[in-house]
């Protein structure tokens, strides 16, 4: 099973990696959410690949037999009524909000992951971040319900208070935001930007870059993380990537790492940004020819729209782009017909500042073997040969369009046959295969779960009975050491199984668990089939998941062959039709032609690609 959660997770290659070397660097994670709609810079975080976590908020040499590798990241509200900013995780934790392997479900929701957060903060965070009293919780409703100018004044210029009018959301809890509450001991959690540091691959792409460093290097951290602890956050002057910087700096700046003065990042309005960070620590590595490793990490299968690319803040506040919503595009059209000059400076000065294409790096470097031969190539008058190597590598994680064409064509047709044989819906075949709107299918299950009243559950959802969770869950609940509460627990309730269990429900001969591995795998292969590449998988990733839907598609009755193109993966198709001379591009290159841009900006200006 480890292996194959390797070939799933790709920020897993990492940690493993740091079992031979220690490497430091940065995560740049792609924007959401409000910061999506407002600016697109995204956030940063750093990361080190032999240090541990002390606590929550300082790192330490690590111990013997512990597993190394941490993400050290800042947020100016933490949690409610607690004065720190700095928040460290193990890196497995950070990214899957679980520190147990077993745990990390197949597909994802909201309320997967804030049943995994409570369950994490249950076993891991109890002690730092303590349950509200009543008394404490009052305190600071009635300090957060007071006026203050400043938050005010942050709210309208964060579009909070305008998005909140046009889309009032529904609180969950009586005692949000301040607090959520703990299912089996109804204890206030204390709620915060916490949230954002457990489980960050349920919520948006991502981006690993790191370079080697000695030891001693690396331990500088220490007592740099020890130092800078109690410093306040600063939207304009201290944020997450202003840490990032000054610890990289401490880090490298011995053998010539600089980043550029605050008065010249004209781009980013003298504000220090996610893109600007990394496009100097780039511009360090390429100077001084140092091999970076670029590991990207998708986000999981969700009923989340996919995330959106970062950019600088002048960009993404003025220039209109249709990924950050119907809202926000129709906004800056706006303002930019009462004034043209507004973006068309904001692009000109964004250009000017040269910033790192952070997609074409991926494309050049995403991966193992990628990242070496990419390396090469830029940095050496490389062969023909190697050349060659590199792109044959690229089509090879990658894929080609045609390859990727055929999974959907033999998706489709296995679709087709669950319809007719009563496995699916009409409601469910609707939703496949939709381009660009992956999180549809999980979003049915979601919204079937709750008018069941199974509020965040799946699994619930891909039911076309009602029925009691007890008799599905018991199967797979002994592969998680979670406790129960009133049969089953909040996280049994929320939890889509993991690979492993998902086979074992396949492999089995209840046709209810079946049914159900074969509902799970349908929307996981969907959810890749209906990205847009960028967002999508490679094809190491891919491939087992195909497989494992293969299998459970064959145990459920389904025409699927053993041999032939349909079992073939997209990495073998497309080396074929490399070394035959059939494609010389993989899909990533043609997802940038004119054509493919011009349809996915039309889409997004339809759906809103981050509402």
């Amino acid at each position: 099973m480890k292996q194959f959660l390797i070939l799933t997770f790709q920020f897993w290659l990492v940690w493993s990696a740091s079992q031979a070397r220690a490497a430091v660097g940065i995560v740049i994670y792609e924007s959401k959410g409000v910061d999506a709609r407002r600016t697109s810079s995204g956030h940063v975080a750093l990361i080190a690949t032999t240090l541990c976590a002390k606590g929550i908020d300082q790192v330490r040499i690590c111990g013997d037999g512990e597993k190394p590798g941490v993400v050290v990241t800042r947020y100016a509200n933490l949690a409610y009524g607690y004065d720190r900013t700095i928040f460290v995780a193990p890196i497995r934790d950070h990214f899957m909000a679980t520190s147990d392997e077993r745990m990390v479900p197949a597909l994802s929701s909201g309320g997967t992951l804030e049943a995994m957060q409570i369950e994490y903060w249950r076993t891991h965070l109890r002690p730092y971040l303590p349950p509200f009293s009543q008394a404490r919780y009052q305190g600071l409703r009635d300090e957060l319900e007071r006026f203050d100018a400043g938050r005010t004044f942050r709210r309208l210029i964060n579009f909070e208070i305008l998005i909140g009018a046009l889309a009032p959301q529904k609180k969950k809890y009586p005692t949000e935001p301040i607090a959520i509450i703990e299912p089996v001991t109804n204890e206030m959690i204390p709620n915060g930007r916490w949230r954002e540091a457990i489980g960050a691959a349920h919520m948006r792409t991502s981006i690993i870059l790191t370079v080697p460093t000695t030891a001693e290097q690396e331990g500088k951290l220490v007592p740099f993380i020890e130092k800078v602890n109690k410093q306040p956050f600063q939207a304009l002057s201290d944020n997450c990537s202003d840490l990032v910087e000054r610890a990289l700096v401490e880090v490298f700046g011995d053998t010539g790492l600089r980043f550029r003065a605050r008065q010249a990042k004209v781009a980013d309005g003298w504000v220090t940004s996610p893109l600007s960070v990394a496009t100097d620590f780039l511009g360090y590595a390429k100077r001084e020819r140092i091999e970076v490793s670029v590991q990207p990490v998708p986000m999981l299968s969700d009923t989340r729209r996919p995330t959106a690319r970062v950019t600088s803040l002048s960009r993404g506040s003025l220039v209109p782009n249709a990924t950050q919503g119907k809202l926000a595009f129709s906004m800056k059209i706006y303002f930019n017909t009462l004034n043209p000059l507004l973006g068309l400076t904001a692009f000109t000065v964004d250009k000017l500042s040269r910033f790192s294409d952070l997609q074409r790096l991926v494309h050049e470097r995403g991966g193992g073997e990628l990242s070496r031969l990419g390396h090469t190539v830029r940095t050496s008058k490389a062969s023909p040969e190697v050349i060659h190597s590199w792109r044959r590598e690229q089509v090879r994680v990658f894929g080609t369009t045609s390859c990727w064409k055929s999974k959907r064509d033999d998706f489709g047709r296995l679709v087709a046959q669950a319809r007719e044989a009563g496995l699916l819906t009409n409601a469910e075949r609707a939703l496949v295969l939709k381009p660009g709107r992956p999180f549809l299918l999980p979003r049915l299950y979601e919204r079937t779960a709750a008018s069941q009243h199974h509020e965040g559950a799946l699994l619930m959802g891909m039911q076309n009975r009602v029925f009691e969770p007890v008799a599905l869950m018991t199967n797979f609940l002994p592969l998680y050491d979670s406790p129960l509460a009133d049969g089953v627990s909040a996280l049994s309730r929320s939890l889509v199984p993991g690979r492993e269990a998902i086979r074992q429900m396949a492999q089995g001969g209840d046709r209810e668990q079946l049914l159900i591995a074969f509902k799970i795998m349908t929307s996981v292969i969907n959810y890749d089939l209906s990205s847009e590449q960028p967002h999508r998988r490679n094809t190491d990733q891919f491939s087992p998941d195909w497989n494992l839907f293969l299998e459970a598609a064959r145990n459920n009755g389904l025409r699927v062959p053993t041999e032939g193109p349909m079992v073939e993966s997209p990495a073998d198709c497309s080396c074929r039709e490399f070394d035959e001379g059939k494609a010389t591009r993989d899909a990533l290159s043609d997802d940038k032609g004119v054509w493919h841009t011009v349809t996915r900006d039309t889409r997004d200006t339809l759906f809103g690609a981050n509402r």
